[in-house]
């Protein structure tokens, strides 16, 4: 019988290794990537992509917005910040954060292949972090999508066209820079796909662990 349209199931938290599953797909052939084993050790590692993805925004940020420039010319001699702001602004601006971290991770899924009618996806939200997860089979090519999409679409395509529409000032810019650090895991985890992985495999995920088989096996 046809699935009809489903949506993504909601998990408090990421999936946890299943034995079973790992010993099987071991049996069939697939061969599991060295990576960390928790999501801690996986942020630890991902600093250096948060730097560099952090830099990549500011200098967008830089070319597109000129008063940040001014600000940090006429403050060559050192400069202070201060912030006023009532209780209202302050939730407000925190809750349209949160709901930013969560459009990047409904991006993620968007580029899921047929993400509607699976019963294999989950989301949810871990403490500040929000996630998408799910164990399909998907090929190495369309998971370099699924991961950097997020990246591209809301600080680098985003920034252009909030300008181009008057919407850039620092608030927006913040955003944009939140989520490329943010995006720093999913750019470890092409790292580490694109090192090990042979191009046109095809890749699954159980829990922490990420398992590839050649297509030329199957």
């Amino acid at each position: 019988m046809k699935k009809g349209f489903l949506l993504m199931k909601y998990a408090k938290k990421i999936p946890s290794v299943d034995k079973e599953l790992s010993d099987k797909l071991i049996l069939d052939g697939w061969i599991k990537i060295k990576e960390p084993s928790n999501l801690g050790t996986a942020t630890l590692l991902s600093v250096p992509f948060m730097f560099i993805n952090g830099a990549i925004s500011m200098a967008i940020a830089f070319y597109l917005y000129p008063p940040l420039k001014e600000f940090f010319n006429s403050n060559k001699q050192g400069f202070s910040i201060s912030i006023s702001a009532d209780l209202f602004t302050m939730i407000y601006e925190i809750v349209v954060i949160l709901l930013f971290m969560v459009l990047h991770e409904f991006l993620h899924a968007c580029f899921i292949p047929n993400v509607l009618r699976s019963d294999k996806t989950y989301w949810g939200i871990n403490g500040f972090c929000g996630f998408v997860f799910t164990t399909e089979k998907i090929k190495k090519g369309r998971f370099v999508i699924i991961s950097i999409m997020p990246f591209i679409l809301l600080s680098v395509i985003l920034p252009f066209i909030l300008n181009s529409l008057g919407l850039l000032n620092a608030y927006t810019i913040i955003l944009c820079l939140i989520n490329s650090m943010g995006s720093c895991v999913d750019f470890l985890n092409i790292c580490l796909v694109a090192i090990q992985i042979p191009n046109g495999s095809y890749i699954v995920n159980n829990g922490f662990e990420t398992f590839y088989i050649d297509t030329s096996h199957m």
